[in-house]
């Protein structure tokens, strides 16, 4: 007979801590980015793909959301120069 195993709330879950990003709804950028790198880690460890995996969508949509992504699309060219502008500055210095 199978053991029914029960989730354990100490041990890290990418699909828990997805849900609490997105719900309520975090908006430190710092926070959601550090739990997409752990799970990253989680779904690399199962051997399955991060660009596929829900939890880990998920979180970057509401790291997009936070950083109003959605209109960053039509400033990539005026970011990406203005990041390469300082970039250059600090090698200067």
């Amino acid at each position: 007979m199978a053991e029914i195993q029960t989730p354990n709330p100490a041990r890290p879950n990418r699909f828990r801590e997805a849900l609490q990003i997105v719900d309520p709804g975090a908006s430190n950028p710092s926070g959601i980015a550090h739990a997409i790198v752990a799970a990253c880690a989680e779904v690399r460890s199962e051997g399955g793909s991060t660009a596929t995996d829900p939890a880990v969508r998920l979180m970057v949509t509401q790291l997009a959301w936070v950083c109003h992504a959605n209109s960053f699309i039509d400033d990539y060219g005026q970011l990406l120069a203005e990041c390469r502008r300082r970039l250059a500055e600090e090698t200067v210095a």
